[in-house]
């Protein structure tokens, strides 16, 4: 068992067809989250949780739902206004059998503080992909 998850990790991205079938959902919700951040677009931001999707904070604090994560998101942007860039780095990913994709990684935020210098924040995230007919969805989302 745990040579096969070696084994899977180990593998070319590309290797597993599972895999390649969630990346272009995947890549495309990472670069979208990116670019809603900074223009402060939580709807878009949202939009790839499941309907019962969770997203649980490095607090331990769980948020439920698309809209719940959508009003998180919301809220935080009120507090962090100075955005100045942002970026997902996803460092990898593997199947957990033919529906369930696991991405791990970091985004990070660049953001100017009131004394005009920048400051990175963020972290590391694990999330869990779902195949839906015709796409995959965010199911549970871990920020570290």
């Amino acid at each position: 068992m745990i040579l096969a998850l070696l084994v899977a990790i180990a593998a070319p991205a590309g290797a597993d067809p599972v895999v390649a079938s969630a990346a272009p959902d995947i890549d495309r919700a990472n670069a979208e989250w990116a670019t809603a951040i900074r223009s402060g677009d939580a709807a878009t931001m949202a939009a790839p949780y499941a309907e019962d999707g969770l997203f649980i904070g490095p607090d331990g604090k769980v948020v439920r739902g698309r809209k719940g994560v959508e009003a998180l998101y919301a809220a935080s942007l009120t507090t962090r206004p100075n955005i100045v860039d942002a970026t997902v780095e996803s460092a990898g990913r593997v199947a957990a059998d033919h529906d369930d994709v696991y991405e791990w990684g970091a985004a990070w935020l660049q953001l100017r503080a009131a004394d005009g210098k920048l400051v990175r924040r963020g972290g590391r995230y694990l999330t869990v992909w779902h195949r839906y007919p015709g796409h995959w969805m965010i199911t549970r989302n871990i920020a570290f």
